[in-house]
């Protein structure tokens, strides 16, 4: 990982762009801002050479053609990475359109799924999906790879991710075939601890999802309006035990996404007390709203997995972000159209889960936490941006407004109020689960890697111009 410039290195840098003609446009300095990193808040100015933060500190001066920005009575956030979204095949989004979504929300990284074909390798799936980067991606991504059934070959493959800079694989619990694998799962996993590759787990425990769904379908009630019934707390419950046991027997580092629920939480307590590298998320539909939207004339809409839980779960997964116990919200974008989502077709057994959530996740998680519940400022940095790059090997190269690391800012106005709207919303997905919310917070310039691609709340970046972002193993 990039470490911070030497003093020598950092004048060199700045020197060079004030003499040489071609890099004097590679120099911006962002003036008068409110660093705001998980670690501390400074007022200072930021000085980015090319792609990397080059010097912070207080009245700097710009070089001869520097481009200045100034942020004053704004706040310098690092980019947000989602480590979390569906930017790939049968959604409405694309890297491209999801990059855009992301960006215009504050977040520069992106993680999505590397998914092997039955006779690919894990590392052709990599270079696969890493072509679709080059030719779409406006953030930067990284990427998870999903494959099952495990085998013999695949896990003794594992290693591979981390050689590619991708460490990070993703299983599904709710598989019906996952308990007849645990041998495997558990290989799985020691394999993973001993690369450094961290393990994405899925905690909904399949047998008791397949037994709730037989007995609605028993009693005739398949609708949608009974899928909290068929997928029910208990199922998330057993499943995180579980992945919590499994991280104790192997040692090996757990992410559990999209926590729903206060028993899970709790679930997860005493393996977090006990120091092992078991790691919580929990998404957006999970901090905003309850079960009762389950209930209303447009419930197809807010289908997920798991579902929506009673509002005391609500509030435990706020509370979990705000005081520790949870470490990363994460979208868990998965966008569909409205007509995907109301399709008659869909049953308990049968859905299109997920929703929209990457342009309006931070601005909704500042306005409500920053704004309403006294999340502190560092708090939403942590959740949003340093945790997710110090769990999946980013970390300092992202996740933080230090010299060195990549210029990925958004520069935030924490006054600024506006409503959620879809029509403002560059997914493809025409509806979002929040229309109308009134918020107040909002990114205006956000900055990938020294580029400016959100200008006064317009996309100006370019397709492509992403990168795929190579991670350290975590070791």
């Amino acid at each position: 990982m990039p470490s911070d410039l030497s003093r020598r290195d950092l004048l060199r840098a700045v020197a060079a762009a004030s003499a040489v003609p071609w890099m004097r446009s590679t120099e911006l300095l962002i003036r008068n801002g409110r660093v705001v990193n998980a670690d501390g808040i400074v007022d200072a100015d930021v000085r980015i050479i090319g792609e990397r933060i080059a010097e912070i500190g207080r009245a700097l001066t710009p070089g001869p053609l520097a481009r200045v920005i100034d942020a004053r009575g704004l706040l310098l956030m690092p980019g947000g990475v989602d480590p979390h979204t569906h930017l790939h095949g049968g959604f409405a989004d694309d890297l491209a359109s999801g990059s855009m979504a992301a960006l215009a929300g504050g977040i520069t990284t992106v993680g999505t799924f590397s998914f092997p074909a039955r006779e690919e390798s894990l590392s052709a799936a990599i270079d696969r999906t890493e072509e679709l980067v080059r030719r779409d991606a406006i953030a930067d991504v990284i990427l998870h790879s999903a494959f099952w059934p495990l085998s013999a070959e695949r896990i003794a493959a594992i290693p591979t991710l981390a050689a590619r800079g991708q460490p990070s694989v993703k299983y599904y619990m709710m598989r019906p075939d996952f308990a007849a694998q645990m041998d495997l799962v558990v290989r799985a996993l020691e394999v993973a601890r001993d690369a450094g590759v961290v393990t994405m787990l899925h905690c909904e425990d399949a047998a008791l999802l397949g037994a709730a769904v037989r007995r609605l379908t028993a009693a005739g009630r398949t609708g949608l309006e009974h899928y909290p019934e068929s997928r029910p707390v208990i199922a998330e419950v057993v499943a995180t035990q579980q992945a919590a046991a499994l991280a104790e027997d192997t040692r090996a580092p757990i992410y559990l996404v999209h926590m729903s629920s206060a028993r899970a939480l709790e679930a997860c307590r005493g393996a977090r007390a006990a120091g092992l590298p078991i790691f919580l998320e929990t998404r957006p539909l999970f901090i905003h709203l309850d079960e009762s939207r389950l209930r209303g004339p447009d419930h197809r809409l807010y289908v997920g997995q798991p579902p929506l839980r009673p509002r005391p779960d609500v509030e435990a997964m706020f509370r979990g972000l705000i005081d520790g116990s949870v470490d990363v919200l994460a979208t868990d974008h998965a966008p569909w159209t409205r007509e995907q989502k109301l399709d008659p077709a869909l049953s308990i057994a049968r859905v299109r889960p997920g929703a929209s959530d990457l342009q309006f996740m931070l601005p909704m998680y500042f306005s409500e936490g920053v704004g309403q519940r006294g999340l502190s400022l560092e708090r939403f940095v942590a959740t949003s941006s340093t945790n997710a790059a110090r769990i999946f090997g980013l970390y300092p190269q992202k996740g933080a407004i230090r010299v060195g690391s990549d210029a990925d800012i958004a520069i935030w106005d924490p006054q600024r109020r506006a409503l959620v709207r879809t029509a403002d919303d560059h997914s493809r997905s025409d509806y979002s689960p929040y229309e109308g919310w009134t918020v107040t917070g909002w990114p205006t310039t956000v900055i990938r890697r020294g580029e400016v691609v959100v200008e006064s709340g317009r996309l100006v970046g370019q397709a492509g111009s992403g990168q795929l972002a190579s991670r350290q193993p975590r070791l």
